[in-house]
This record gives C-alpha cells, structure tokens and sequence, in this order.
C-alpha cells in the first residue's frame, strides 16, 4: 500500500493498490488520489499538497506542473492546479465538524471552464469524477458568493500589501511604515485599502470579497517589506501575484516595491522588470505620490461601486461537448443542428450563456460571433442576447457590449459615408446641369436666326432635358438614392426602361429594408412588387425571420401563428414543436402546470413531454394540496380524465381537512378518507352523502356521532378501527347499501338508531366489549339473517331487532337481565328464540 498524505488536513492516507478514492481517517473527509505513483511521484504529491495546505499557492503549483510535464494523465495534478490556482484551503466547519473549502484566490472565470478542471475531468475515472463534479460545484457558488459580495464594495486607487506580524506575533516594522504611507496617500485625496484598516472589525471569513475588490479597482499597488522574507510571506505574495495577474490584462495599472534595510537585488525575482523604491531615500513619499498621481488622476469624482454586476455561471462537465458541437455545426452553416443541440444544453443547464449566445448565432444564421459585429441586423433587443448577458461572466458581457459597439460604428460609418456619397452625387449633379447649360448655350445661338430654327432648337432642348434626366436616374440608382431615382425615372414617364428601373429600385429598397431587419417594411414592399424577380420567396424569408423574432422574444403564441402561415416553408412545422416545447416549459416554470400539461399532451412523443405529463400532472395537484384549493384540485383531476380510484393523490386531497369532504363530493368523488389524526366524527357530518361509496375512518377516530353516516344509501362498507368506544345515535341510519359492518372490540355501546334502515345489511357481529344496544339500533334490517350477541350485553334496547324480516334466530346471553319494547316485534322469519333465566323482564 502506498502512503499519501490528505489534502485537507496533512494525515497519511493508506490506499490500496489500484483505487482512486480514499477516505482520511483524521479528518474524515472521502477525496481523490492519484490513479499509479511510482516513490518519486508520490514524494511531487505530497510535497505539492503539503506547501497547498498551507496556502504557498504558487509553489505548489510549480510541483503540479513538474508532475503533468512527467505523466499528462494524472488528472489529480490537474485539480492540484485548479486548488492552486482559486486559492482553496480547506478549513473545519463548527457546525459538521468537517472539512470544507474556503477561496483565497476569487476569480471571474468560472471553475466549470477552466481547462485544467476539463483536463481532470477528461482523465479522471468515474469515481474521481463524481468526487471532482461535486467539488468544482462547491468552490463554484462560493466564487459566486464572493463575487456578490465584491459588487457592494468600495472602489481603490491604492492597495498596501505588506506583512502585519512576525513569527512571533509581533508587530512588523513594515506595518508601521504602511501605516505612515496610508496617512499620507489619504490626505492627498486617495482611497488607500490598508488592511489593518480596512479590514479592522471583519470576520476573516468576509475578506475575500474586500480584497478581491480592492485588487480589481486599485491603479496602483505598494509593495512594502524590510526582509526579503516578508515579501515571499505566504500571504503578502498571494496578493502582488495575483495584482501582476492583473497587470498583464491591463497595463495601466502600477506595482510599485518599496524596500528598505534590504539591497534591491534580494527583491522577489517577479519585481525585476518593475521600478522600486528604496523608503530610506529622502522624498521617497513624494516621489511615489507623483508615480501615483501619473496613474490616478485625484481630480475625477471616486466610483462607488469597484465591480460590473457579474454572473459565474456553471454547468455540468457533460454539456461541454454539445455545446462544441453546437458551435461546429454553426461554422458548417447549419444552424437547425446548431439550435438544436444549444436547447439540449439549456435543458441541463437553463443558465448557460454561451448556449443562448448559439442560438442567436443559429437564428440569425451567422457562422460565428465574430460576424455579431459585422450583421447589420439589430440583436440587442433579442432574449437571447439579452440572456447570453445576463448569465454570462464578465469576459463574455464585455465581448458582447464589444460587438454592439462595433455595430454601432459601423453604423455611423456607414452612415457617414452614405452623406459624403450623397454630396458627391449633388455635385455631380449640379456638374452635369451646368454642362447640359453650356451644351444649350452652344446650340441656341445657330437656331435663334429664325423661327424654324427656334422651334427646331426648343425640339432638341427638350431631348437633350429628357435624356439628361434619363442619365441623371441611372447615376441616383448607381449610387443607391433609390428613392430620388424612383422619383426622377417616374417623371420620364414610358422614356426607354424607365418603368423597368422603377422596378429595380424598388426591389433593390426591399432587399436593403430586408437586410437591415426593417422585415415589416420589407414585406409591404415586396408585396407590391407582386411576381417580380424573387420577390415571393423574400416575403417567405421576412416572414419567417419575424417568426423567428417572436420566438427568440418569448412571444411564442404570435410566433406559433407566423410559422403556421408559412405552412411547409424551411423548417416551421418543425418550428411550432419547438416552440410549443417552449412554451410549455415556460408555463411549468410559471408553475401553470394545467396549462403546461395540456401543450405536452399535444406534443405526444416530442422529448420528454410524455414525462413532462406526468410531472405537471402531480406537481398541478400537489399545488392544489398545498393551496387547500379543493374545486381547483378536482377539476385538474377531471381534466385529465381521472376518477378519485385511479389517483393515490387524491386520498390527500380528500384528506384536507374539516368542511371539504361535501365539495369533493359535489365535485363527483366517490371515496373519501377522513384526515388523520381526527379524535371525533361530528354529528351529520356525513349526512345525505347519497353519492359517497366508501369512507376509511382514521385510527385515531375514538366516538362517531349522532347521524354520522345517515342517509349514505350509497356506502357499501364500513370498517371500524379498534379506537372507536362509542357509536352515536342514528350513526348509520338508512344506508340502504350498507352489506357489511365490522364493530370493533373496544366499541362499548351502539346509540339508538344507529344501524336503522340498513336494508342490505346481512350479518352482524357485536363485539363482546358492547354492554347494551340502544333502541331501534337494527330496526329494519330487513336482509339481516342472524345476529350474535355478547356475553357483556345488560340490556337490549326497545325494538332493536324489529322488522328483522329475515332473521330466523337469534341466541341471548347469560348476562342480559332486561329485552326492551318490541325488540323483536314483526321478525316474521325467527323460528327460535332462547332466552336465559337471568332475564328479569320483557317488554311489550
């Protein structure tokens, strides 16, 4: 077995040979391990995880890279480097006592994207993978968190990085002078992060959202230290390298190291190519104010807020691949794969900004996003575009803003140019005018001799107008002024192909309203241009890309309309499923789930909607439950078509409460469950349920009441839990469905009345717990054949058992000492009767 020690807390694990997945048992925590070590790379690992553990961040990652360079499979020295690389120290939760991971080094980019995260996704096993997966999750939302947080802090011009104490505990010399630094900048108007200041009164866990803040809005950063030990702590260089992270992506901020009782050259390698400051100079202070001022201008009004509002998104590994697929069929140009796949992306993951930037690619039909930049057509008010922003980091909202700006220029530009253009050809205009002016001026003077010669002169004038006119149309069309052209070839009237022209501007303003996404103009002007060159399949393709507008708006009714005035046109069969895919999910995100139900039925077999059925099925009643929305709940069952028998959720709903159970049966159930936990059926509070089949009495039920039941002609039977002590009077009158009854030992008394008119009711057994039966308790049970009465029955109640038309005995026991009124009177099939001799008396 190999030795490896723990990434959470330093402890040796044991693995076995061949595993990947071991669990410490100092710390508890189950992790990843390397897949095959020979000693030299297991000595890498645990020296790498030792300088991780205690946050050398920037040595340990050199390890890990030594160990890639030597094995590119060891997907653990790749999560080595993510850990590195968000600065991810484990630390023991108060509440579970376990190990959970805290983040020194904050970061725009995303866990999910980085590739070395893909890297140890692509060769870990699916153990490590799964381990890897839940991890990366982790240190995602707490990215997250502290991104959130970041955004409602103050903004910096200056950042201090220094060492606060020595080994000892003790106050450095370098805090000291940061602390005279900080005072000076201060009242020179800079907002200075010092961090005995600043971070005076936080809990450690609050100051990754400050400092991460801090480095991203500060200009310019001190570096101060009097060792060379105290530049290389552990934490003062986890703040200058990531500032010189920093520095690479934007040149205009400054780290200036300031040194003192120390030589230059024992400065951090890092700082070689920067200008120091040595603090025993005199003016020292002076001269780094005016480095800062080159850099920060004090005279501008602070920011209050350091950051955009940014969105980490995150996604699960497997997307990866339908997302590059996406993208490879958009540079093929085929953009109905292309959607396709980014909608298999969003139904794993909804928040995935770069699958709603494909589909705008796919509908917009551009190969890729650099041609954002280029389209003339106006994608900024598309959702997808304005989801792509709103789910995306901050790298992807700045190339998109990108891309609007570019837009926007080229716009002008264009527009610009369209100016010069139209002054040039006034020009020209004016030009040829003065030229036709010469031409006449040097016809006119041999014509004016006579009248003939005038008129033939003022002939000729008139031509050379006309076909000036002609030429001047054909320089307006030339240069694309195609309504001035309209204008000036309408005026020649049937000259030449002026009519033809007329066509050819008008076609060529609808290409160019088309093409700049004006489609309702554009329809309207191919519209009137009938039969025309293409001017049919144009009205196809603007009615279309409105469709498609709609559907990328969320307006899928309209959309769903437009596509099916397009008939077989392209793809918008296939279209309307799409959207009315959409439009479902959208209903069952709103939690219209009636409503989202009733599109999925529609769709049939399309992905998953036969199973999205079922689920907004369940999720619609279970809303009802919750709401106690009795009619509602009811009705959605009725809409699909269901009966209370078949559903197991309706038991819930029938078990909502009190007041509920005459709705249910108005509403047509048949079967009712009495809540749980009820002590007591109230007097008539199932009475005339004439339509109710069956009923189950909770076991917590200990008494029913007077008329419980009556008037259940319907109820087959009833079954009595062991709770119950007393049945009221008239518990069950007339339920002339009633067959069988079950009476538990612990009932000690039937009320009068309480089996009355139970016509169906063939065989009873009293349990031995009852001690006397009320008056009429069976009196017509005209079906009742016979009848055992217990050995703790006292007394039988006035005409219990009269009009017992089919019972043929009945046996009395011992104990009975009285038999009321009438208790057997017109029992017309009782052939025998045995009375005991404790029997005192017998009434009429």
């Amino acid at each position: 077995m190999a030795l490896f020690r723990c990434k959470m807390c330093g402890g040796e694990l044991e693995i076995i040979e061949g595993s990947v997945v071991a669990e410490c048992e100092f710390c508890g925590t189950k992790q990843t391990v390397p897949k095959f070590m020979d000693e030299n790379m297991q000595n890498l690992f645990n020296r790498a995880n030792t300088l991780r553990i205690k946050s050398e961040f920037d040595k340990a990652e050199k390890l890990y890279e030594k160990i890639i360079q030597a094995d590119t499979t060891q997907s653990e020295a790749y999560w080595g480097l993510i850990l590195c690389k968000y600065g991810i120290e484990y630390v023991d939760d108060p509440k579970t006592f376990k190990k959970i991971p805290t983040c020194h080094r904050a970061s725009y980019d995303s866990i999910i994207a980085d590739d070395d995260y893909k890297s140890a996704i692509e060769n870990a096993d699916i153990s490590q993978r799964i381990l890897y997966e839940e991890q990366a999750k982790e240190i995602d939302r707490i990215q997250r968190e502290i991104l959130v947080l970041a955004q409602k802090e103050e903004s910096y011009d200056v950042f201090i990085c220094y060492k606060e104490t020595d080994a000892e505990g003790k106050r450095t010399q370098d805090s000291v002078i940061a602390n005279d630094i900080y005072y000076q900048l201060t009242q020179e108007g800079f907002k200075v992060f010092y961090a005995a200041i600043t971070l005076e009164g936080k809990l450690g866990s609050a100051y990754e959202p400050i400092i991460f803040a801090a480095l991203h809005s500060a200009k310019v950063m001190l570096a101060i230290g009097t060792r060379p030990e105290h530049f290389n702590a552990v934490w003062v260089k986890n703040e200058w390298s990531r500032y010189l992270k920093l520095i690479k992506k934007d040149r205009s901020r400054l780290l200036i190291p300031c040194y003192r009782d120390m030589d230059a050259y024992e400065l951090p390698e890092e700082f070689a190519h920067l200008q120091a400051q040595d603090m025993s100079k005199i003016g020292f202070v002076n001269d780094v104010v005016r480095g800062i001022k080159k850099v920060v201008r004090t005279d501008e009004p602070k920011a209050t807020a350091v950051l955009k509002e940014t969105t980490v998104t995150s996604a699960p590994a497997n997307i990866a691949p339908l997302l590059k697929r996406a993208f490879m069929f958009l540079e093929d140009g085929d953009f109905k794969s292309a959607d396709e796949y980014c909608e298999k992306v969003l139904d794993q993951d909804p928040e995935n900004a770069e699958a709603y930037l494909g589909k705008l690619l796919a509908i917009m039909k551009l190969k890729n996003r650099n041609e954002l930049g280029e389209t003339k057509k106006n994608f900024e008010e598309s959702a997808f575009f304005q989801k792509a922003v709103l789910f995306g980091d901050a790298m992807l909202k700045s190339e998109m803003q990108g891309y609007l700006d570019e837009r926007k220029n080229r716009i002008i530009e264009e527009q610009r140019i369209a100016e010069e253009e139209k002054q040039k050809s006034a020009e020209a205009k004016e030009r040829k005018k003065e030229e036709r002016r010469k031409q006449v001026k040097a016809v006119l003077p041999g014509v004016l001799a006579t009248i003939a010669v005038l008129a033939i002169g003022i002939i000729l004038y008139n031509v050379i107008a006309t076909f000036a006119k002609y030429n001047s149309a054909n320089s307006l069309m030339e240069s694309e002024q195609y309504v001035d052209a309209i204008m000036t070839f309408e005026k020649l009237g049937q000259y030449k192909d002026s009519e033809q022209k007329i066509l050819e501007c008008r076609y060529a303003i609808a290409q160019e309203l088309q093409a700049n996404g004006q489609y309702e103009e554009a329809i309207l002007a191919f519209e009137a241009l009938g039969e025309y060159k293409e001017s049919k399949q144009h009205l196809l393709e603007c009615r279309y890309a409105i469709a498609q507008e709609l559907q990328a708006n969320g307006r899928y009714e309209e959309a769903i309309l437009a596509f099916e005035a397009l008939e077989t046109y392209e793809d918008s069969q296939q279209k309307i499923v799409e959207i009315k895919y959409m439009e479902a999910d959208y209903h069952r995100r709103e939690r219209n789930f009636v409503k989202a139900a009733e599109i999925y039925v529609e769709l049939g077999n399309y992905k998953n909607s036969k199973e999205m059925v079922e689920f907004c099925y369940t999720a619609a009643i279970e809303s009802f439950i919750e709401d106690n929305d009795c009619i509602g709940c009811y009705k959605t069952l009725k809409s699909f078509g269901v009966t209370s028998k078949e559903v197991p959720l309706l038991e819930a709903y029938l078990a909502m409460g009190e007041g509920r159970y005459k709705d249910a049966i108005d509403l047509g159930a048949t079967d009712i469950i009495i809540q749980k936990g009820r002590t007591h059926i109230k007097d008539n509070e199932f009475y005339g349920f004439s339509k109710m089949e069956s009923v189950s009495i909770p076991s917590s039920v200990t008494s029913i009441g007077s008329y419980a039941f009556s008037g259940c002609t319907s109820l087959t039977s009833v079954t009595i839990p062991d709770s119950v002590k007393s049945i009221g009077d008239c518990a069950f009158y007339n339920c002339s469905g009633l067959t069988e009854v079950i009476i538990p030992n612990s009932v000690t008394s039937i009320g009068d009345y309480a089996f009355s008119g139970c016509t169906s009711l063939t065989s009873v057994t009293i349990p031995d717990g009852v001690t006397s039966i009320g008056n009429y308790a069976f009196d017509g049970c005209t079906s009742l054949t016979s009848v055992t009465i217990p050995d703790n029955v006292k007394s039988i109640g006035n005409s219990a058992f009269s009009n017992c038309t089919s019972l043929t005995s009945v046996t009395i026991p011992d104990n009975v000492k009285s038999i009321g009124n009438s208790a057997f009177s017109n029992c017309t099939s009782l052939t025998s009767v045995t009375i005991p001799d404790n029997v005192k008396s017998i009434g009429n």
